[in-house]
């Protein structure tokens, strides 16, 4: 009886072992459905033929761990009766059929079926790090269909409470925890990720002595991992120099902070990403095709279909703490806009609590800095960029203030709208695109335009017109974050006429095909004041005089030759714009190779192994 039992044990161990199978991608090719990327965990052994394929029920337990490339399955993944457990892995699917999944650290599933969970097939996130992306059913489908298919640790998933839905965009979700003791960053005390390092959870700010692990006054790199933004500053209230990165698609590497942050940051708030397209509102008008809006106030919240993009209309909306913590608050927020039309004294916010006294703008609009979140400057009325907003940006500038994206308003009211209502669309058009460059060429910084139109004196045609080769410029356009069409509800240019039917004004923007706000997989974008510390550089003095460089002009290639060894050096753009960084070189003589680049002047900045610092201009020819 007792040999008989032991058997009998034993084949029921090797059994239900054999039913595991474990990802190790021999084959090569990435493809889920090959069973050669598969070992059996009980004979180490490659499965069958046949025994992963689409389109049947596989019944066994897969294990796809530590996968070093995308893995593709080309069809819908039917588990049967089995399980898939992913960790530190992406996958790439039609749908997944029946079974359960188990979604641990980094793991990342995109399904591109219209119906991605299918048969009850079960899921479950143990790790705020990994996510399931539905690129074909958007969030309000996957909270009336599925969200009894899904469970956090174990437990019912509930929308904003254990479970994110976030837009991908207008027709996908992002699933995944929402739980805020996530570490989704990790910042080093030294350069390239080495040193002592500190972990930081979500949403709360870490600040001062609250930083873990002693790093106040520390970091020098970090990674951030996708899906998520944060937000440095030297401050503990974050109201002076800071810098705003973005993980997208990808983990962020930064392996040496900006000069001014390095050994500096006593404020971090890491957050939530959301994506969105470029086409929003003015006001949440329905039936459009958009992903985000605004309504010149913050009292709206971010939904299922929309991120809710909350403004400061004026000095109320930023003048105290109590402002500043309903901004945090804010579900799906990723950015602040700033005053409306602060610039006018006589009308809009600018008229009161004297907001349009650039100190005063500037002073308030520094509190907006506590939020964490990405600053829009005021928008204003058209000519402001080159006057009140340019007095406010460079007060900014002084006061270390951040400023990541400069906001805009365009009605065409320097070329006399009122006695010129049939104008030529085109014209009007080339003046807007003249206007945005402009606009762009002073600044550097990406642009939200918050409202704008061929002008409310104008016809509905001259602005239907316009719209029709102002849309697609827009999406063309790699500074353009996002834009807004302002409809004058004055029966000109409207979405909408009086019996509710989409007008062609409304029909032509339903049907613009949006691209994404940030296409970029990572943004570590210069603000206002990455901008102004590397053009200030050369006016600073610094004790490395025993480099040179040469040919200087050049035609593509410089040496750069020192008697202390140089550590690193970083090339700029005559716009101040990073162009290249190289570290770890410990070298008498570098190669600098330009060849590529645009003829003009570049800024180099040179750092060698005892820290001293200089800048030399390098001349391309």
């Amino acid at each position: 009886m007792k040999f008989y039992t032991v058997v009998f044990f034993f084949l029921i161990a090797f059994v239900c072992h054999s039913q595991d199978l474990i990802w190790t991608g021999y084959a090569g090719n990435n493809d889920f459905f090959s069973e050669t990327n598969w070992e059996d965990t009980s004979t180490n052994l490659p499965p069958i033929l046949g025994t992963i394929d689409t389109g049947q029920s596989i019944n066994l337990n897969l294990q796809l761990h530590n996968a070093s490339a995308l893995v593709i399955a080309s069809g819908v993944i039917n588990l049967g009766t089995g399980s898939l457990s992913i960790t530190n892995s992406s996958l790439q699917a039609q749908a997944i059929s029946a079974g359960s999944v188990s979604i641990h650290s980094s793991a990342y599933i995109d399904l591109s079926d219209t119906n991605p969970f299918q048969n009850n097939v079960s899921i479950n996130f143990t790790s705020g790090i990994g996510w399931i992306r539905t690129l074909n059913k958007n969030g309000i489908a996957i909270n009336n269909d599925h969200l009894a298919q899904i469970t956090v640790n174990g437990g019912a998933s509930i929308y904003k409470s254990n479970l994110r839905l976030d837009n991908y965009y207008l027709n996908g979700t992002v699933i995944r925890s929402n739980d805020l003791s996530t570490h989704a960053l990790t910042l080093y005390d030294d350069s390239n990720l080495q040193g002592a390092s500190a972990s930081l959870s979500l949403n709360i700010i870490h600040s001062g002595s609250g930083i873990p692990n002693t790093m106040n006054n520390k970091g020098e790199s970090f990674i951030l991992k996708k899906g998520y933004m944060v937000t440095f500053a030297v401050t503990e209230d974050g109201t002076s120099k800071s810098k705003n990165y973005i993980a997208s698609e990808d983990d962020l590497i930064i392996n040496e902070l900006p000069s001014y942050l390095s050994n500096a940051i006593s404020f971090i708030r890491v957050i939530p990403w959301n994506w969105v397209t470029k086409k929003g509102t003015g006001g949440n008008t329905a039936g459009l095709n958009k992903t985000w809006y605004y309504n010149w106030g913050n009292s709206a919240e971010s939904d299922l279909e929309l991120e809710f993009a909350p403004m400061s209309w004026g000095f109320g909306g930023a003048n105290d703490d109590s402002d500043i913590e309903l901004y945090k608050s804010k579900y799906n927020a990723t950015h602040v806009m700033a005053f409306n039309e602060a610039d006018n004294c006589n009308d809009q916010s600018g008229q009161w609590n004297n907001l349009c006294d650039t100190d005063v703008a500037v002073s308030t609009y520094k509190n907006l800095m506590k939020t964490g979140l990405r600053l829009v400057s005021p928008s204003c009325r058209e000519n402001a960029p080159f006057g009140w907003l340019k007095e406010f940006h460079d007060k900014a500038n002084a006061q270390d203030i951040r400023i990541d994206v400069i906001g805009v308003h365009w009605y065409d009211w320097g070329s006399s709208p009122a006695n010129s209502p049939n104008a030529n669309p085109t014209n009007v058009f080339n003046r807007f695109k003249n206007y945005l460059q402009k606009v762009y060429d002073l600044y550097k910084l990406p642009i939200w335009i918050t409202e704008f139109n061929a002008n409310p004196n104008r016809t509905t045609s001259v602005n239907y017109e316009f719209m029709k080769l102002a849309l697609p410029y827009l999406e063309s356009l790699d500074y353009v974050e996002r834009y807004a069409w302002y409809q004058p509800n004055s029966d000109v240019a409207d979405y909408y006429d009086t019996s509710g039917t989409l007008t062609d004004v409304g029909n032509f923007y339903k049907n613009q095909v949006s691209t994404p706000s940030v296409p970029e997989t990572t943004l570590a974008d210069d603000s206002n004041l990455d901008i102004y510390y590397t053009t200030t550089l050369n006016l600073k003095v610094f004790n490395l005089t025993t480099s040179r460089i040469y040919p200087n002009p050049s035609s593509g290639t410089f040496t750069l030759r020192s008697k202390t060894p140089i550590s690193s050096y970083t090339i700029y753009n005559a716009h101040a714009q990073l162009i290249e960084r190289v570290t770890n070189l410990n070298l008498i003589e570098v190669n600098i190779n330009l060849k590529n680049k645009t003829k003009g002047v570049y800024i180099l900045l040179i750092k060698d192994i005892n820290g001293n610092q200089t800048t030399k201009k390098l001349i391309l020819n």
